[in-house]
């Protein structure tokens, strides 16, 4: 991201956020940047940091926010449903899962141009993309009436090919994720008997590696910055959330953390830019645990009910979006800032903003 001069708070689409959410709860500081288009149910940024892609699955659109403005500057509509963002290595194509009466499909999206430049219908229900960083391929999870499998777009020609995944019968794909250095598929699967993380080679015809059993149903799954873990996040109405370390050249379990309490139901993961922190998100708000560790440091409080949340590659940024329809950006706490509060306001709006706390608390 640039470090390119912010104008006046005024001309943002948003505001401040409150110190307090009037429950006695400490909220810090942030920047709201009001996509007004309903629930987010994914946000991506670009690899450069430049852009931010938000799905607003109740509005059937995705919205473009530039980093450097905090402004919505494009929005790309008539998307139904979209509920899953991917994108290429360059930044030059975004992927977004859509629903038609017909059928799923993915829309290929220019997000400079804000504008889709194709549309590829797949069958059954996609719950998760991920793209290769040349952006020839894009992967799609997918749920069928009773069997769950990978689709395999070739973006050049609309080619699909159907790759079946070894699980039980009436096995469900949760989420597919790409490994950093584009070689190997993450793929989360769950069953009768709990869940499994499936690793597989990410090519045209992708094949089995190797099966990590999980105990409880997989939510989510991210991957460190070097692609040595997989961070996979369980849960289960009894015994709560769970996130596992799998070393992903031995397919180990390394570690497992058991997560007392992570407001609310536990719908997502992410990892941190710097791999140094995980970050659970609950319906009602955001656990942060240390990596490699899994020991819970803090909290994200900055909205009452996020739905996503992301760093900006430089990891000085936090990105959380909401069921509000909104997109509140604040400082990650860092080594640099500690005891020179200052550095965290460079780049900011002056005017309303007094930026002093960072988004762990």
């Amino acid at each position: 991201m640039k470090n390119k001069a912010v104008p006046n708070v005024s001309k943002l689409n948003g505001r401040n956020t409150t110190r307090n959410d009037g429950q006695g709860r400490h909220r810090a500081p942030g920047v709201r940047i009001a996509v007004d288009e309903g629930p987010i149910s994914d946000l991506l940024g670009s690899p450069d940091g430049g852009l931010l892609l938000a799905a607003n699955y109740g509005r059937d659109s995705v919205s473009v926010i530039d980093t450097d403005t905090w402004r919505v500057t494009g929005t790309v509509a008539g998307l139904g449903e979209p509920f899953s963002i991917a994108m290429d290595g360059l930044g030059d194509r975004a992927y977004v899962s859509i629903v038609s009466p017909a059928c799923d499909a993915i829309a290929v999206i220019d997000p400079h141009a804000n504008s889709v430049v194709a549309t590829h219908p797949l069958e059954h229900h996609v719950t998760g993309l991920a793209a290769s960083l040349d952006g020839s391929r894009v992967y799609a999870t997918r749920n069928g009436r009773d069997r769950a499998d990978l689709a395999v777009l070739e973006t050049a020609t609309g080619r699909v090919a159907a790759v079946g995944l070894p699980t039980a019968p009436h096995a469900t794909a949760e989420c597919v994720r790409i490994g950093p250095d584009g070689a190997r598929l993450y793929l989360a699967a769950n069953g009768p008997d709990g869940g499994q993380l499936l690793i597989m080679r990410a090519t045209d015809a992708p094949r089995p590696v190797a099966t990590v059993g999980i105990g409880m149903p997989i939510r989510d799954v991210a991957l460190s910055p070097d692609g040595a873990l997989a961070y996979v996040a369980s849960c289960a109405p009894d015994e709560g959330a769970v996130v596992d370390a799998v070393d992903t050249r031995t397919h180990r379990i390394t570690g497992t953390r058991k997560v007392g309490d992570v407001r609310g139901m536990l719908t997502g993961l992410t990892v941190s830019a710097d791999g140094a922190r995980i970050y659970l998100i609950g319906d009602t708000g955001i656990t942060v645990l240390a990596a490699p560790t899994l020991d819970v440091v803090g909290a994200v409080a900055v909205t009452d009910h996020p739905s996503c949340v992301i760093e900006s590659p430089d990891a000085t940024w936090l990105y959380v979006a909401d069921q509000c329809g909104a997109v509140t950006v604040a400082p990650v706490r860092s080594s640099a800032w500690q005891g020179a509060p200052d550095a965290a306001t460079e780049g900011l709006p002056a005017h309303d903003a007094v930026w002093r706390e960072p988004a762990l608390v």
